[in-house]
């Protein structure tokens, strides 16, 4: 298999390409080692949501401790950990919050190229808790991109932790959102709409409404949802034309799927998003306070090491 690693520009920002005949990746290191593009080759599709780059100034804000994660931040893939919504620090109850959707977005990488092996790799070292955050990007065949994450403990305590792998998606209607064996999803929030707690997968009746079908991508509805299920299986998107977005990873490790639906209905006082997300996640809880309360925080011990996996294959 033929991997080739090369160098760009993305806005003002410096990326890396990595490509196979049939699919290549751009991640941007200063920008949180954002990916940018996942694009399926072979068929001229991209999948992950697209935005304008940063300016300068902007990718400052994005790196500061109190930076609040909207509709303008939200494309591309990112990580989030060790919590998505922000919650009070179970280190330190009289620190400022966690921040919002981790501590890696939008904030500097150090990068490692491997030009024999065809990886990528960049670790995070975070100003607030002793960890360092390392992903490994490669492909594991010509469509199949490979994330490995390596999350080392470097302090004296235990630290307890959620992480969400955070790629968003722009799926125009007609695409299919595919979960093989759930027929049920917990609802955590929604606006514009509303659902019960626990909703039925893919057919719900939203209180008031009619029938609706969550697996069908949707626009201009108004409406947004967070939703968790268990996935047994690898989970996608199939497009009008056939093109398939295939994710699986380590459920040993994360167990549970996230899927956040926008259809106009989010940020608040904001312009409205159009997006949907698929995220491998360790809780079926949007912040870690919520999480450790459930007993469903990973916990990473002093000195120790924690090791996972995802892959997102194209066809």
């Amino acid at each position: 298999m033929s991997v080739t690693l090369s160098h760009g520009i993305w806005g003002d920002w410096p990326s890396v390409r990595l490509a196979t005949p049939s699919v290549a990746l751009e991640v941007v290191a200063e920008v949180g080692a954002r990916v940018v593009s996942l694009r399926d080759l072979a068929r001229d599709r991209e999948w992950l949501l697209q935005n304008t780059p940063p300016s300068e100034a902007e990718g400052m804000t994005w790196s500061s401790e109190d930076v609040v994660f909207g509709g303008r931040e939200s494309f591309g893939w990112d990580e989030c950990l060790p919590t998505v919504a922000p919650c009070p620090d179970p280190l330190d109850p009289g620190a400022l919050p966690l921040r919002d959707h981790g501590d890696q977005w939008g904030r500097g990488a150090y990068l490692a190229l491997d030009e024999e092996a065809g990886a990528v790799t960049h670790t995070w070292s975070v100003p607030r808790w002793p960890y360092r955050l390392s992903r490994r990007l490669s492909f594991a065949d010509e469509r199949t991109v490979l994330a490995e994450y390596e999350l080392r403990s470097l302090g004296d305590r235990p630290q307890p932790l959620l992480w969400s792998q955070h790629p968003v998606f722009h799926l125009e209607p007609g695409c299919r959102i595919e979960l093989p064996g759930v027929t049920e999803v917990m609802r955590t929030s929604q606006s514009g709409i509303d659902l019960p707690s626990r909703v039925g997968w893919p057919l719900t009746t939203p209180v008031g409404a009619g029938p609706l079908d969550l697996s069908r991508v949707h626009t201009g509805l108004g409406w947004s949802a967070k939703l968790y299920a268990e996935a047994p299986a690898p989970v996608g998107a199939v497009a009008p034309d056939g093109a398939r977005l295939e994710i699986d990873w380590d459920r040993d490790f994360a167990p549970v799927l996230g899927i956040w639906l926008s259809y106009g209905g989010w940020p608040p006082g904001g312009p409205p998003c159009e997006q949907v997300a698929l995220e491998p996640t360790t809780s079926t809880h949007d912040d870690l306070a919520s999480a450790q309360a459930d007993g469903q925080a990973r916990l990473l011990e002093a000195g120790a090491r924690l090791a996972w996996w995802a892959r997102l294959r194209l066809s």
